[in-house]
């Protein structure tokens, strides 16, 4: 046909060819790119009939006058022969059989001088090495593409057919959230045909090679667990990467600790024996290719791989110059395990008082009481409080974080602050305290979400990629003068004033809570202090810490000793927590 131009060539297996090509049929001002794969035309073999045809009766037969008449012979339906493999019309045959969205789409098909071509589609975007790569890409959206990867190999094994070399480079991803197969040319039959034409790459199944009777589509595990592996790393695979031909070498042995849920991926996919990969032995009455158990597993894999493990250490001093320690937290740390999803959270509750230290002392104790009976009442956050009655009883029965719900979180938080607020305030009034009151933090970490609620003038802040940033604002009054340029920083430090609070726990009837949110990523580090911390140490010492920090105690223990080493005018209070 005119409307197609044979360009660069692809590969070959025997006499079928692939080529990039171009058609300029599609109406566009410009040729859309194609693939197309060139095969010598074979006939089509004839039919076959699906039952012997019963012969009709020749002229000479004679019949007696009083016997029935004989039936109508049955009619007979052919069946088509299959096309041979290796042929362009066995491919397309395959793919207009088990059509799936991550499969090239057949365009066309025709036969000229000789040869018979089938023309398909050639997705665009972005290759599944770049993809990967990308430092925003998510696990959800990683594990994504391979669970649709995963789906369109358990179609063809469906049409019978297996893909002897599933490599990252025949991956792309097309605006960023469909992953979609752009090479076709190692398909194989399903059963293999005697002694087939194996390329025996690094990422094909060893029994391909060693004994081809023994190929099933299990055999594509192997080859889906290489790309794996080579993700991982980062690069193509070479020798240096098995103990010998067709034997890996341990993931668990090369990266000690890689996330256990990937570590089991790649293990029981990429490995030598049949008998160690997919499926489980409960799995295979289901599915003996594994690949319904694999598509599972990578669902699993895209829920939890990017949720951050929390390590929490928490430390306050009441200075070098208090006689008592004003400040008040709560820690609550929880994990729980259901069907393979391992969820994680923590909330941290921190209180700075004021008003003199019996009043303080009291305003604070009070505002993290609470802070956490009512965080504890609510769905999302009684798992933290073992000894909680939570309002819907049914939440006992719910993993504890089923579904982030960033918006309901928030409104929980603000919640909890204005609860405490009011408690506060009736007791300053029942006490004759006028001047009790406190600062206020609640701090909600959880999977891959960060939630804070914030009173007064202390602190959190978020050590993410190198970048320290404070992500609450002093609600002070020398804070304000600067945001609206009256003071500068440096004035602000040392105004007279600069302890003058706009708001606070137990002030007023009503208080006006800020509420933060950022994503939580491995890495990452979340500092909760009072002012008595962050008076004596600059960002910069504190990141600097982090920075140098092997543990969340390690840092945690450092920043306290830090303040007392400067002096420690005030209380200090610090909670770290480290993300892995």
């Amino acid at each position: 046909k005119e409307r197609y131009v044979l360009a660069e060539r692809l590969g070959a297996r025997g006499e079928i060819i692939r080529f990039r090509g171009l058609d300029h049929g599609t109406g566009s001002l410009e040729p859309v790119p194609v693939v197309i794969v060139r095969s010598p035309f074979t006939p089509p073999a004839e039919t076959v009939p699906a039952a012997e045809e019963v012969p009709a009766a020749s002229a000479e037969s004679t019949v007696a006058p009083d016997a029935p008449a004989q039936a109508e012979a049955p009619s007979v339906e052919a069946v088509p022969v299959e096309p041979p493999w290796p042929s362009s019309a066995w491919e397309r045959a395959l793919l207009e059989k088990v059509s799936h969205s991550s499969l090239p789409r057949v365009l066309d098909q025709f036969t000229q001088d000789g040869f018979e071509y089938l023309v398909e589609e050639l997705p665009i975007g972005q290759v599944l090495w770049d993809a990967w790569d990308d430092p925003q890409a998510s696990a959800e959206q990683r594990f994504g593409w391979l669970k649709q990867i995963a789906g369109a190999l358990h179609h063809l094994h469906q049409g019978g057919a297996i893909l002897e070399g599933l490599r990252p480079d025949i991956v792309v991803v097309v605006n960023g959230e469909h992953a979609r197969l752009t090479d076709l040319a190692d398909l194989l039959p399903l059963p293999l045909p005697p002694n087939p034409p194996i390329r025996a790459t690094h990422y094909t199944a060893p029994e391909l090679v060693l004994n081809s009777d023994l190929a099933t589509a299990r055999s594509d595990l192997y080859s889906f667990g290489a790309m794996l592996f080579a993700l991982h790393l980062g690069r193509e695979l070479t020798e240096l990467d098995f103990e010998m031909q067709g034997v890996p070498k341990s993931i668990y042995q090369r990266f000690p600790d890689i996330h256990p849920l990937f570590g089991r991926l790649v293990s029981k996919t990429f490995c030598r024996e049949l008998s160690q990969r997919l499926p489980t032995e409960d799995a295979a009455g289901e599915d003996a290719t594994g690949f319904a158990e694999l598509i599972r597993t990578l669902e699993t894999c895209r829920r939890t791989l990017d949720q951050a493990r929390l390590d929490i250490a928490s430390w306050t001093t009441t200075g070098m110059v208090r006689t008592g320690n004003e400040d008040a937290f709560a820690l609550l740390h929880a994990t729980d395990a259901r069907e393979n999803g391992l969820n994680e959270a923590a909330l941290v509750l921190l209180a700075d008082g004021m008003g003199g230290y019996e009043a303080g002392e009291v305003a604070a104790a009070m505002a993290i009481r609470a802070m956490r009976q009512y965080l504890a009442q609510q769905r999302p956050f009684a798992p933290l409080a073992e000894d909680a009655q939570p309002a819907q009883p049914e939440a006992q029965a719910e993993p504890m974080a089923p579904a982030p719900d960033r918006e309901l979180w928030k409104q929980h938080v603000v919640a909890a602050l204005r609860e405490a607020n009011q408690k506060v305030f009736e007791a300053s009034r029942d006490a004759g305290r006028h001047n009790m009151g406190c600062t206020a933090e609640v701090v909600y970490a959880a999977g891959r979400d960060l939630i804070v609620g914030h009173v007064g003038d202390s602190r959190t802040y978020h050590l993410q990629a190198g970048n320290l940033v404070q992500m609450t604002r002093d609600q002070t009054w020398v804070n304000r003068m600067v945001e609206i340029g009256a003071f500068t920083p440096e004035e602000a430090e040392q105004h007279p004033r600069r302890n003058e609070l706009q708001q606070a726990i137990g002030g007023h009837p009503e208080v006006e809570p800020a509420v933060y949110e950022a994503s939580l990523k491995p890495g990452d580090w979340v500092i909760v202090c009072s002012d008595g911390l962050t008076n004596h140490l600059p960002p910069d010492t504190i990141k600097e810490i982090l920075q140098s920090s092997a543990s969340a105690e390690a840092a945690a223990r450092r920043l306290i000793n830090l303040t007392n080493l400067a002096g420690a005018t005030d209380n200090a209070t610090v909670v770290a927590i480290r993300a892995t």
